[in-house]
Formats: structure tokens, sequence, C-alpha cells
């Protein structure tokens, strides 16, 4: 045994068992206390904690006060990767480890890791003849209202508009005249709505008017959906799927990624909304045994409208009061006052297990009363636990506490939701006055003691009338003893810890006092509201939605250009009955965010998650222009939520290009275009949640598609490839706000995996060069759509040779394999190879360098076609470098030109060059001697006469038609130290969102002013 935490005073251990360990009391133990592992947090539970540890405290009015609008402050985009931080107690050292989500049902290859790899799956396709392999509705459903209905979608509701709902409700005022009708209601098909007209407002047995407190049920919704009517991928003012619990609607279940994903629609629980309701929530004919199916009308009202679910929810947690407090069953909690949370603990126990009547006694050997499960003595749960959310990282670990613990910790200490709205419906953002993420207000108690009392002690629900002993109780779960849980089943007439309830007990807390119209549906999101604005003139949209699809935004439904068709593989295996071949469908979701309002997204998959051509859970999407076109530009519309792959492959149907497939890095949350094409058959788009590195945990949206007509071949089709110069790596304002989105991103979870620091810039210089014959810079031209102009930035910040060959970088493919190079491509712009030459290495010797200057010194072997770091040290940086720029570096340079050159055999290659980056002996470089500055430059020297050296070498071997950018005469007298200097030196500050830390990715790169010197370069080698 083993004591953790800081006791007060003297602990006298010797003799007892107990050893004492260096250790946080919420800390994990090993079995044999050799590592103490800290409590983690996954980043969703993370995320705003800080924000309920007062919540509770300080609310004095029925309702907030109104907010003034500010100006939005984005979220730095910053965090830390999920982590294990631990201890080994025996040496005191700290190990820190990644963590492996292996458990997640979204489709990771195993649930444990010790699990054995499945074959390799068998090539499935669509079946032409089976109509529910393109319907993204599962038709063969028993559960009542489908996902993915672009007709059946629900309202997100903000937690402002589930509290109201709430406080409404238990006064049985949440009636029609309060409801604001029409707008997301009419086009969901629900016409006007009367939650508590479809379900009265419940009488209560046991005390003459009572009434549910607003918190237990608050409580109930925050542990049943976390508040949301939607799926989770909806944010609150946003429309999505209604949330029906992907395991629960199609009976999901198993140990492995297979086996949990076949569908069993016989173990159907349809548990639907925010109350998570599933009485009566069966389609007719489907019911299960003793269930009574609700009106169709009833069903689609409880799915799509938190309001109408709240309604039934109330009425369900009701009847579970009232079956504990009927004759000779009679269950009851202290003094039996229904408006104290605490009395409803036994009826929570009921509400989530269920409760074997007096009546079928005879048939469970006589014993009748609530479930041993949920009983707080089960040894499932820690003896020694506090009450749930008294601590906040108790949302880390919810399995601990037994179900009607965590509601009461709901109710007694809020949920955070991570968002923030005014009664209005305006969302908060993170920094702006106001901003608060607490889910309602709890409940309140005369002290913090009597709050924290909201546990019962363990020996309340354990005695000898169930057959219990709090020192050593039924070990039924944990031990998986058969027959055992009915032996302890709990039916005492009452349970009492508080004994002056009246005033020790809780009291509820309306917010919404008066009876008013409830607070509005959610806006000004900084995130997730719908585009409604059309792609660039005359391009002719084909959306992701059959035509007139409503938008339930304020986007206005239309016809387009063509139609959208989803495509499922089936599983043979899967037809005997109650069972669903299409089991991809359970992974898609539909959002009304996007153009026009809806798009739908899925997660990537490789084929050892389900995925590849032909997995089970692999889902294909086709755009068909049902017009001819000839030449047109294609372009996908991005949106900011559902969003991240960077490895979409589009593959445009119909054209002559000899490279089809086009790579996306899918956070632009713009339109961006795919390429010009000719078109000599029916233009379509295909898109797969396939990828390279698909482990089912990041998303792939599909989203509107465009085709702009083109009256010809654009003049020029231009390719910027190659390093951090061509990228545009400090050419950004502070903060990086000049960098494309998608590559300059850091997820608050996974750390590297959803990093992206490419850092291409708008200010690049392939962007802003004239090419000949034009008046407007390619920037200029390329963000106006000109015809003219078909351009595209793959460029990244510390790529190699090989990132260009076969080595993806920050996630992406290696630049020759996105797909942007073919016959039709004029020109490819790139500067590469400053990395392969190791000049950060060396720049970084030259600066911390002490005792001699650096070239007398070494850096670390490195394996050229890697990277990585190779055994020893080089020889003297001045004798080794000049041999490995021109045996090593210049032949790997001759064969990028080449690859090039079979990619794009008509196009133009420009290699362009490097500065000299040190003015005035580098000397406002700190670190850099003045006999070290002369030589960096020389260096620099070197490597332009090796870099033009592979380009002739490349146009000798074969035609390639390369030329090589000298760019050393633009930057004279402006590199580092220069004046202007247009060259960054060390940076410091103004870290963009995927930087290094605390020198910044930008030092030693061209500055906004350095790209143009750049632009003059490349303009003089075309002329």
């Amino acid at each position: 045994m083993f004591l953790t935490g800081h006791p007060a005073g003297t602990n006298r251990l010797a003799g007892s068992g107990i050893t004492r360990l260096n250790a946080p009391a919420s800390a994990d133990i090993s079995t044999l206390g050799r590592l103490v592992v800290n409590p983690v947090l996954m980043p969703g539970m993370r995320a705003g904690l800080a924000h309920i540890r007062n919540a509770g405290k300080g609310f004095t009015k029925p309702e907030p006060q109104p907010r003034t609008v500010q100006s939005p402050i984005e979220d730095d985009g910053t965090g830390a990767p999920v982590t294990v931080a631990s201890t080994a107690t025996a040496t005191g050292k700290k190990i820190t480890q990644s963590l492996t989500d292996t458990t997640s049902p979204t489709g990771k290859e195993f649930f444990s890791p010790a699990l054995a790899t499945p074959a390799r799956p068998a090539i499935r396709t669509p079946r032409a003849d089976d109509p529910r392999a393109h319907d993204p509705v599962d038709t063969d459903r028993w559960c009542s209202v489908p996902r993915n209905d672009v007709k059946s979608l629900a309202l997100q509701p903000t937690p402002n508009q589930v509290e109201w709902a709430v406080d409404m409700a238990v006064r049985g005022e949440l009636r029609a005249k309060w409801i604001k009708q029409g707008g997301w209601r009419d086009q969901s098909g629900l016409g006007t709505v009367d939650p508590q007209g479809l379900f009265p407002a419940p009488m209560l047995n046991g005390k003459t008017g009572a009434r549910i407190p607003a918190q237990v049920l608050l409580g109930v919704l925050a542990q049943e959906s976390n508040l949301w009517q939607a799926e989770s991928g909806a944010i609150p003012g946003q429309m999505g799927n209604p949330l029906a619990a992907t395991a629960g609607f199609y009976g999901h279940k198993g140990d492995t990624s297979e086996a949990y994903w076949k569908i069993h629609w016989e173990n159907s629980d349809c548990g639907y909304g925010v109350g998570q309701v599933t009485d009566g929530m069966r389609m007719k004919g489907h019911e299960k045994k003793g269930e009574t199916a609700l009106s169709p009308e009833k069903q689609r009202a409880v799915a799509l409208d938190h309001t109408v679910n709240i309604a039934a929810s109330m009425y369900i947690l009701a009847d579970k009061w009232n079956e504990l407090h009927e004759p000779g069953q009679t269950i009851t909690v202290n003094n039996d006052d229904p408006s104290k949370p605490e009395n409803w603990f036994a009826a929570l126990w009921n509400y989530n297990l269920g409760f074997n009547p007096k009546s079928k006694a005879s048939e469970n050997h006589g014993q009748w009363g609530l479930g041993w499960y949920n009983n707080p003595a089960n040894p499932l749960y820690p003896p020694d636990r506090d009450p749930f959310m008294s601590v906040p990282t108790d949302a880390a670990h919810p399995e601990r506490w037994p179900y009607e613990e965590k509601v009461m910790g709901w109710a007694a200490w809020s949920i955070d939701t991570g968002y923030s709205y005014a009664t209005s419906g305006r969302q908060d953002w993170p920094g702006e006055d106001g901003y608060a993420t607490a889910g309602f207000r709890p409940a309140w108690w005369t002290s913090p003691a009597e709050r924290n009392n909201v546990k019962p002690p363990l020996d309340k629900f354990c005695t000898t009338a169930n057959d219990c002993e709090v020192s050593n109780p039924p070990r039924c779960e944990v031990d998986h003893i058969p027959d055992c849980d009915w032996h302890h089943w709990w039916h005492e007439q009452n349970a009492t810890w508080k004994k002056l309830c009246d005033t020790d007990c809780g009291h509820e807390n309306i917010k919404y006092e008066t009876l008013i119209a409830p607070p509005g549906r959610g806006y000004r999101l900084q995130y997730g509201s719908p585009d409604c604005n059309a792609a660039p003139a005359g391009a002719l949209i084909v959306e992701s939605t059959p035509d007139n699809t409503q938008s339930y935004s304020d986007c206005k439904p239309s016809a387009d250009n063509g139609h959208f068709q989803f495509a499922f593989n089936p599983d043979p295996a899967a037809t005997g009955p109650g069972l669903g071949q299409y089991e991809a469908k359970g992974d898609l979701y539909q959002i009304g965010g996007g153009h026009g309002g809806q798009y739908w997204y899925s997660h990537t998959r490789d084929i050892h998650h389900l995925g590849g051509d032909s997995g089970l859970m692999t889902i294909k999407g086709t755009w068909t222009l049902d017009k001819s076109v000839s030449w047109a530009r294609v372009m996908v519309h991005l949106p900011d939520t559902g969003a991240q792959t960077r490895q979409a492959l589009y593959v445009i149907g119909g054209s002559d290009s000899i490279s089809p497939g086009r790579i996306v890095e899918q956070r632009a949350s713009r339109w961006v275009s795919l390429g010009a094409f000719h078109f000599t058959g029916t233009p379509t788009v295909t898109l797969t949640n396939a990828t390279d590195d698909g482990t089912a945990d990041e998303d792939v949206a599909w989203d509107a598609v465009a085709f702009q007509p083109l009256p010809g071949k654009p003049n020029h089709m231009v390719v910027g490839m190659g390093d951090s110069y061509s990228s545009g790596e400090g050419a950004s304002d502070p903060g990086g706000d000049d960098y494309y989105p998608e590559s300059d991103y850091v997820s608050k979870s996974g750390g590297d995996k959803v990093r992206d620091d490419c850092h291409r810039s708008k200010y690049a210089w392939t962007r802003r060069a004239v090419l000949p014959g034009e008046q407007l810079s390619t920037g200029e031209l390329d963000d106006n759509w000109s015809a003219r102009m078909d351009y595209h930035l793959v460029a990244c910040s510390g790529a190699r040779h090989y990132n260009i060959l076969n080595t993806p970088q920050a996630g992406e493919l290696p630049q020759i394999k996105q797909g942007y190079l073919d016959q039709n491509t004029t020109l490819v712009a790139l500067s590469i190879g400053g990395n392969d030459m190791a000049f950060a290495d060396i720049i970084k010797k030259c600066i911390t360098s002490i005792t001699d200057v650096c070239q007398n010194g070494s850096i670390k072997n490195r394996n050229p076609d890697t990277g990585e770091k190779a055994e020893g040290d080089t020889p003297a940086l001045k004798d080794w470098l000049p041999s490995w720029a021109h045996d090593t570096i210049r032949p790997r340079l001759v064969k990028t030109l080449n690859a090039l050159h079979e990619k794009a055999p008509h196009a133009k290659i420009v290699l362009m060059g490097y500065p000299r980056l040190l003015e005035h002996n580098g000397q406002c470089v700190t670190g850099i001697g003045t006999e070290e500055a002369p030589w960096l430059n020389d260096m620099g020297d070197l490597v332009a006469t090796e870099m033009k050296g592979a380009v002739d070498d490349a146009d000798a071997q074969n035609q390639a038609n390369a030329v090589f950018a000298d760019p050393r005469s633009a930057f004279a007298g402006q590199a580092i130290c220069g004046d202007p200097e247009t060259v960054h030196g060390i940076v410091l500050t103004g870290h963009a969102k995927a930087d290094t830390k605390p020198v910044s990715m930008k030092s030693f790169h061209p500055k906004i002013s350095g790209t143009a010197n750049y632009a003059k370069a490349f303009e003089a080698a075309l002329r």
C-alpha cells in the first residue's frame, strides 16, 4: 500500500505496511510503486477547465447583462501535445512519453495494442445494383430519425439555450408561446413546436407541487451529451446530424476496429439528443421488448429540437423518481424533499441503470431494488475518491465515479463547454470581456463543505441489508463473478447522510427567473460560419448536396451545375438478420457550414485503419459537372472546421492531364485551385478519405467544387517548389499573419502529428515576380483567378532535395508527388540545396563557437538522403564543405532537376540560388566573428558555383531546359547588417503559430523586402 500527497503533521508509517511516495495525491501508482504517473487531460478536457473553478460563486443576477461587441482576438494556436509525465520512484528520474491513442472508436487500429493485426482487406467495390451503396442515409436502420439526411439536421444549441429550456421546463413553461418558431425549425420540417404540449410537465409523487431542480436536470444533460443536441462536430449555432451516439445508433461492439464498426441493428440503443432519449425512438416494427414507438412526428421533434428533447428527458427523469415512490417499493434519500439535489441520488441511479421492481421479485431470486453496478460502494470505483468535479481534472477520469455521483458533480460545479455565448447568441472569443465557458449556473450550498458532501459516505448504501461490508464490498464486476449482483441490490426505504437537509442540502439556482423568449442562436462564430459567397465570376459550382437543399442558414438554397454522389464499400459477410453492410456511413458526418451552409466530413484512413482503395471504412465522393467545357480551372472550397488532412487527394476525371491527382492541405479555409485542365470528356472530381497517413484522427471534408471555364490554356502554368527561401519563410508580419493558414498550424493536441510549419507566404518571391508579357505580378494574377495564370506553391520551409522527391515533410507528401506538374506546366521555380549543404548547422556552429573560428570546427555527420544524423563528425568545415557540396550534394541536385523535367517535360526550370548572408563582417549578429563572416560568404559563393554546375549537368544529360538564377547582386549591401537590411538576423519575437522558440524560424531568411530582391533576380533569369 502506498501513501501519496502531502499530509500535514508527522506520519507514523513504520511497521504499517504503508510506503510513503513523493507524489501528488491525484497521481496513478504502478502495481509495485515503481512508477508515478501524473494525471493526464486530453486536449478537449484541458481546454478552459480554469473557467469553472469558481463556478457557483458570485451569481447574483437572474440573466446575464448585454455585452459590448469587441474586435475578435484569435487564439494563437499553440499548445502542448498530449503527453504522459511520470517519475521513477527509485531514481527520481522524470519520464515523458507521447500518448498513442489505441482506444478511440473512431477507428484506430486496435483498442488494445496486444491484439493481432488483421489481414490486408479484400478488394471491395460498391454494388451498382444497390442504392444503399450511394445513399449516405442508412435506409436499413432500426432507429427512427436518420443520420446524414440533408433534410434532418439538428441545431447545436448554445449552453444558454439549453439552460433556458431547462429553467422553463422545470416550471412547466416550456410551451409554444415562448419558443421562437420558424427559421431552422421550418427548414427541418418541424413546424410549430410545443415541447411541454408533447411531453407535459410531470407530477412528482411524494410532495404536492414539487418539481425537479434545474441543476439536477442540467447535470443529467451534461453527463448524457455535454449539452449537445447535434453531433459533436457541430459548433453551437451550427446545424449537424442529430446526436445519436454512433455506437448506440449502429449497435457497435467489439475489441478491434474491424469488429467495432460492424453494424448490429438489433443492438441499436437509439438515444437521441441532449438527453439521449431512447424510449420510443426505434422505428415502428423494430421496437425493443415492451417498448411502444412514439409517433414519427414526436420522434423527429425529440431528435432534432433540443427544447422537445429536454421536455422528454424531464418526463423520463420524473418517471424514475415516481417509480421509487410507489407504495411498497419506496426508496428515499435524506428528507425526500425533491427540491434538494442530493435527494435525487436514488432516482438518478435508476435513470442510468434501471430499477428491478418488487412486482418481479419472484423472477429475481426474491430480490428487488437498485442494481449493484452503480452502488457507491462497488469496488469498481476508488473508495477514497472525492466528489466528482471537486477538482477540475476529475473530468479526465469519469470512470472513477458511478453515474449518479457524476450528475451530482455537474450539478454542483457545472461543466466547461469550451465555448462562451451572450444571451443574444453572439459568440465570445478567447480574450474578450465576458468570456466564460461554464455551461450553466451550478446549484448553491451554504458552505463549501456541504457542497463537497454532495457525495454520500460509502456506508450509506452498503449495509447488512444488501449483504455488503464497506471494508470488504462485493467484487461482482471486478472479479467477474456470475450470478452475484442481485444479492446486493439496494431497497431500503431511506438512506440519510444529511440530517438537516433543509439547510445543508443544495439549493436550485435558476438563471432565467423571468419568463422570456429563449436566448438567440449562436452567431459571429470564430470558426464555422457558412460561406454564402459564390466562387469566382463565371465559375460553375457543384455542391455536395442535392439541388435546392435547405442551408439552415443565411445562404439561400439554389440549383447548381452538376451532381454529387457518395460510394460506400459493402461488407459481404454482413448478410444476416439485423446486420448492416455499409459500415463507413457510421464515420460520415454533415455540418451546417462551408460553402452554401452544408458540407460532409469523415476521418482519414490507411489500409491498416480499414481504409485504402477498397476498405470497409473508405468513403468516395464524386462531383460531376453536367456541362461540357474545354479548358477550365478546377477549384475546391474548404470549410474552416472539419477539414484537417494535409493529404487530401482530388482526382480530376475527363481531362488529358498526365497528372490528374492533386494533393490539397485542407486547413486552407477558402477556395483553392487544383489547376487548369483541358477536358476531353465529362469533368469530374473525386475525393476519398484514404490517405497514406490516415489513422482515423484527422478530418477530411467534401464541400463544393467549381469549374471556371477558360478561353484556352493559360499563358503561364507555374509551380513554386523548394525550401524556406522559396516558401517565403520570414516574409511575414509578426505572428505569421502572411503565411497561408494551412502552412502555419499547430494543434492543441497531437504535437508534430498535426503540425505544419512549411510557412508558405503570400509574399514568396514567385508570387512577387512579373512574368514576361504580364503587367501584374504572379500573385496578383493568381489572387484574381486570371485566365492568364495557373499558379501553385508547394515549397516547404526546411526542405531538402529528398523532400521534393520521395520523403514527406510536415505531414505533407513529397512536393513532386503532390501532382501539380504535368505536360502543360510552363515554368517550375525553386530554391533547393541550402539545407542539403548543412548551412543551418554551420551557422549554428559559427554562432556558438567559443574557442576557435567555426571553419576550423566540425558538425555531426548526416545521411545526405535522409538527413538523419550519422556516426562521427565531419572534418574541419573549411575542408569538408567544398567536397560535400561538389561530390555529394551537386549530383543530388542534378537528380532532382531531372525528376522535375520528367514530370514537366515542357517546362522551363529555374533553380534559384541564395544571397550572401552577411554585410559588414556580420558584426550585428552575436557570435559571428570577423574571420567567420567572410568565410561564410565565401562558402555561399561556393554553393552558388555548385548549384549552377548542377544546372549545367542536368541540361547536358537531359536537355532539361533549366537555368540558374543568381540573387547575390540583387542583395548586395542589403543582407544581414546591411542598410537597408532585407534579410533577418536572429529573430526572437513575433513568432508564427508553428515556430521554434526562442529563436524563430524567420532567422537568416529574407524579409518581405528581401523577397522583392529575389523577384528581381527571378525576372532577370527569365529574360
